[in-house]
Formats: C-alpha cells, structure tokens, sequence
C-alpha cells in the first residue's frame, strides 16, 4: 500500500497515452482516467505540477499527451505496445518514485493509495470479465477487501448486463460476482461428477415457480387410460361417444442450494492450486447434493426422492431370504415390476456393499447353475456390471445392505427436474476477517420429482407397475 501524487509530466507523456490507446471517445478517455485514478476509492490520486499543486484532469485530457518536454528514459517503440497491467504497472511506478521525490521538495502528500493488478487490458474474454483464472480473480477479491488495491475487472460489467436491486458485483453489496465462464467450469465438474442428474428429463426456468401438466394416468383398464381416453368399436351409423384425458400440474419451485467454502491466505497467494480447490470441490458437492436429493429427498425445500415418491413400487423380500441378503428371486421380481416402456432405458443403483451379493448369484441349469452378475469368463474377467442386460452403478446415496433402496432398478427419463439459471457465486473476507480467511459462495437452484404421482395398475394383472422399483428392507 503506498500513498502518493503524480506529476504533471509523468501523467501526460506515460499513463495518458496508454489510457488513450483504451479509450477512443473524450467521453470513455475521461471516464477511463477516472477509474485510473480513483482505483475503487473516494477521492482521485492528485496529478500535481512541479510545485505540487494539483492540475485539473479534465483540462489535461482536452489539451492531449504531448508532454512539456521530450521524455529521455524511453525511446518510442517502433510498434504499438501491448497494454497490460505489467506495463500500466511500470508507467505507475516511475510516476510513484517521482511523485515521492516531489513530496521532498513540496512537503504535500497524497493519503490515497492504488495498485494496478491482473492481466491482459486489450485481450479480455467477456465470458471471463477479463480475467484469466478464476484463482486470480479471487485474490483480487481479497485484496480489494483488505485495501491492498482494487482491480478496474471487479467493477466493470460486460456490456449488456445490468445490476437490479442487491448487486453481487459491487463489494459494498456483499461480494463480486465470479465470471460466468467461471461458473460453468464449476457446473462442467458438477456434470463429470454426477450419475443420475443428466439421466433425467431436465427443464430451465426463469421463474420462481413453475407448473407444468402431466398426464394423471393410475390404471390402464378401459376407461383410465391415459387419465380417461378410450375408444370404442362403432357399427355403421353408430353414435360416437366422447372422453378425454386427465390431466394434473406438478409445482415446481427450484430449491437453493449452496456451498459455503473458505481459503486461507496463503491458498489464496497459489492462484493455480486454488483454482483447481475452488471449481472441483464446489462441483463435486453439488453433484452429491443433487444425487442425493434425487434418491433421499423429501420433498420439502429440496427435491422429492425416489425413496419417498408414491409412485415407487417396493418387492418384498423372499419368504425364508437371510437379513443383508439378494436374492435371484429378487432381481426377477423387480424385474417384473419394472413398466416395460421404461426397460430400456432403465438402470440399476446400488450401494457398493450390495456387490459382493450380486456376485454370489446363480441361475439354476440343471443339476449346475450360472453366474448372473459376472461375465462368461469367469471371476478373473473384469464384471461386466449388467443385470438383466441393463447398466449397473453403484452410488453412494443408496441405503447399506438389507435396507431398502440398497439396490433399484429405475428409469430416471421418468423424474422431472427443473433449474433456475446457473451456479451463482460470490465472495467476502468479513465473514472470517479475524482468521484470515476468505469465503467462498456457490448457489444452485433446483427441484425434481417423479412425472408419475402412482404406480401403474396394469390391463391385465394385479401386479402394478413403476419406472421406479426397490427392493423392501431385508432386516
């Protein structure tokens, strides 16, 4: 942090021109020479005259860059210069070391202070606001917090974008706005991560709530199906007779859920390490949370779970089946059970203790029997991980062995989720100012729930069906 003025000569033949090459209009030269100057504080940094008086800006700006006399440190460059926060840097610092050698002469002494931070001023990503890591962006987030200078980046918005009400761009608002480039990374990981949320029928909203009709179909006996759609065989000259379906609205209002992280100081110094902690680890827990809520959730400020939807059909257990156990007889039941529509792009959840189950199973041949889970070639052979021809994944949100919904066979087209926008993330060091820390805010909005509200009472039968099956607790 360090307080000083600007001289008048330094100002016009060093940082004036730079900030000209930036802004092509008076009207952008002027406001880019504010924001120089200023650097996030009250009051502008002073451009004083050589007895340390300070200059009108604007007067400067109207008059051009032709310094009073010719500049002997530099020669022109041949080619236009790149402009970066490494060169505006060194223009600052050369203004810096004479404006303190000014101060000896005048005894005048500017309190403000700025730093110049970041990267490349000419090549910026709007996705990125200009950044090039989110680990850079972050440390500057903390600077500006602790006054050790405030990055231009933090208070510009891309064009097109407007802040309403609570603005998560501006400091004083509660935090800066992570790029959204940024935001998808950490969405790209939560999706690498993720099992069951990409598997499902997937809508976006804008709004808060959101409702959508589906159909209301419980049975598919004459008359019920499709919610009361039927039709009739008519002789000539027959009277036609009318139906028509059912139909019943889900609600869905997309739930917030956040990850709360902090980084200490010297995580935030290697910029590189903590990029990867940031995106990973915030993608990584909402992936869980979302997975988890798509199998556990009750419904109440998060998503409805299959375990506790009304539609999911449960089997029971086999007369004398052993507690902690799977049997054959289950994986044909649940089978059975499965609505044959949603065979085909149904798969099976399992915790990864039910595994050493499904490797025991046999299917009786004869006087022998088969393996059911492990591949032709035997236990030496990688496990194909199919039952029933269809995909085996092992999830950490399924119950343990014996619980019920330690294995299912579901069909996940079936379950509706709904999102709101994408991972939203600010930052602040008051919440742990007193440790050094920094946090981190990530937030998501999303619900689901299954498109069916029962199982499905069959045309012929009494065994009702589901795209949703698991298998009761065996205690």
């Amino acid at each position: 942090m360090l307080g000083t003025v600007i001289t008048e000569r330094d100002f016009k033949s060093r940082i004036l021109p730079m900030l000209q090459k930036l802004h092509k209009t008076p009207e952008e030269l002027k406001k880019g020479v504010g924001v120089f100057l200023k650097q996030g504080e009250e009051e502008e940094v002073p451009v004083v005259n050589e007895a340390g008086e300070a200059l009108n800006i604007e007067e400067i700006i109207l008059v051009g860059a032709t310094p009073e006399e010719p500049v002997e440190e530099e020669e022109a460059p041949a080619e236009e210069e790149e402009i970066t926060a490494a060169s505006l840097n060194s223009a600052v610092q050369l203004a810096v070391d004479r404006g303190l050698a000014n101060m000896k002469k005048t005894g005048k002494r500017s309190k403000k202070a700025f730093q110049i931070t970041g990267g490349d001023f000419r090549n910026d990503d709007k996705a990125r606001f200009g950044w090039k890591t989110v680990g850079e962006h972050l440390t500057a987030v903390r600077n500006a917090a602790m006054n050790l200078g405030t990055d231009h980046r933090l208070h510009t918005l891309p064009k097109g974008l407007k802040a309403t009400g609570m603005s998560s761009h501006v400091s004083s608002d509660g935090g800066f706005l992570i790029p959204p480039e940024f935001s998808d990374r950490i969405m790209d990981i939560a999706h690498q991560e993720d099992v069951l949320f990409a598997k499902t029928d997937k809508m976006v909203t804008t709004a808060a709530s959101t409702k959508v009709n589906a159909l209301h179909e419980t049975s598919r006996a004459a008359g019920s199906r499709r919610g009361g759609v039927r039709g009739y065989w008519l002789g000539e000259g027959g009277t036609f007779t009318g139906s028509k379906p059912t139909f019943r609205q889900l609600t869905m209002e997309p739930h917030k859920l956040t990850v709360l992280m902090y980084a200490t100081d010297e995580q935030l110094d290697d910029t590189p390490n903590l990029e990867q902690l940031v995106s990973r680890f915030a993608g990584e827990e909402i992936a869980f949370m979302t997975g988890d809520a798509i199998i556990n959730g009750t419904g109440a400020g998060q998503p409805l779970g299959l375990l506790n939807a009304g539609c999911t059909v449960s089997v029971a257990k086999e007369g004398l089946q052993g507690a902690a156990t799977i049997e054959k007889e289950n994986i044909d039941k649940m089978w059975a059970r499965m609505h044959a529509p949603s065979r085909q792009s149904a798969v099976w959840l399992i915790n990864q203790d039910v595994e050493s189950e499904l490797e025991r199973l046999a299917a009786n041949v004869g006087t022998g029997g088969v393996p059911v889970y492990l591949p032709a070639g035997g236990i030496t052979d990688t496990p194909n991980s199919r039952l029933k021809g269809r995909e085996v994944l092992v999830t950490e949100f399924q119950p343990t062995l014996g619980t019920v919904g330690d294995i299912m066979l579901v069909d996940l087209s079936q379950y509706l989720t709904v999102t709101k926008g994408d991972v939203t993330s600010d930052t602040s060091i008051h919440v742990q100012f007193t440790t050094g820390e920094t946090a981190f805010r990530f937030t998501f909005r999303v619900d689901g729930q299954p498109w069916w509200s029962a199982a499905l009472t069959p045309f012929k039968g009494t065994n009702t069906l589901s795209p949703f099956i698991s298998l009761a607790t065996r205690a």
